[in-house]
């Protein structure tokens, strides 16, 4: 079994208790790109992420990050590999004791040996790439929350990662804030040649800067291609997501007994 890409899953089941998020998922995303994990509440989004990034292990089959098995990896070696990427936490998750500075700074002291002009300039740069370095003495406290994320992608870039994973980044953001993150994530993966993941269920923002999408149902992928591809399926599950249809394979009405037996002193 060879991987062929950034990440590869391969045949993976995951439970909780006995429920099955995921039962023999399998995809590939290809190193370079922007690829959006989508799909309805519930569907494994952020669980897929967690799988990813080395928090959970699958119960079955295998999951390849930089073409290495992560269930293979102890603990250094696994923390070698995360020191490749980067991650945004859907509510930035800055530590809130520390100035926007500092938060940017963090990584870098904790992972490279600089010198402390070159950590200084490096911390300007990478709040420079997001447009805050004039907040840099700024609480997390003093951000509005479209600038806190655009610190926390500053920071979840500061140490040059070669994959970065979102966790919702459009999530309670303002349109303008919005257009801002998707620039930046557009941006970013061009001139840092980074690959991107993004989960997010705001399909016209995710859509707009995705190269691809995997869309998750059914314990499982329903679909993965081009925004254009899954915009033009005819495969009634994936058009009731892209086209947000609120009943059809996923139905309105959960399953139920007919309402006429249930009701008190109804006549039959």
């Amino acid at each position: 079994m060879t991987p062929k890409g950034i990440i590869d899953i391969k045949n993976v089941s995951f439970y909780r208790a006995d429920r099955a998020i995921f039962k023999n998922l399998s995809c590939t995303i290809s190193a370079g790109k922007i690829t959006s994990i989508m799909g309805a509440s519930g569907s494994g989004k952020t669980t897929l992420l967690r799988l990813i990034g080395g928090q959970l292990q699958p119960d079955e089959g295998k999951v390849f990050l930089f073409g290495q098995d992560l269930a293979t990896l102890n603990t250094l070696d696994l923390n070698q590999l995360r020191s490749r990427m980067g991650v945004l936490f859907q509510s930035g998750a800055l530590f809130t004791d520390l100035s926007v500075y500092d938060n940017v700074a963090f990584a870098l002291r904790e992972h490279l040996d600089l010198t402390p002009d070159d950590l200084y300039n490096r911390v300007l740069l990478k709040l420079e790439a997001v447009g805050l370095r004039g907040a840099r003495d700024l609480m997390p406290a003093q951000l509005s929350g479209g600038m806190a994320r655009r610190v926390a992608l500053a920071r979840a870039v500061a140490i040059d990662p070669e994959l970065i994973l979102y966790d919702e980044p459009f999530a309670g953001q303002d349109p303008i804030a919005m257009a801002v993150l998707q620039r930046l994530i557009k941006h970013l993966n061009t001139q840092m040649q980074l690959t991107s993941v993004l989960v997010s269920h705001d399909i016209a923002e995710a859509c707009a800067i995705s190269d691809e999408v995997v869309l998750l149902g059914q314990a499982g992928v329903l679909a993965q291609g081009t925004p254009a591809q899954l915009q033009a399926s005819q495969d009634p599950a994936v058009k009731q997501f892209i086209h947000g249809q609120a009943d059809g394979v996923t139905p309105f009405h959960f399953a139920a007994p007919p309402l006429q037996e249930e009701l008190r002193g109804a006549k039959s």
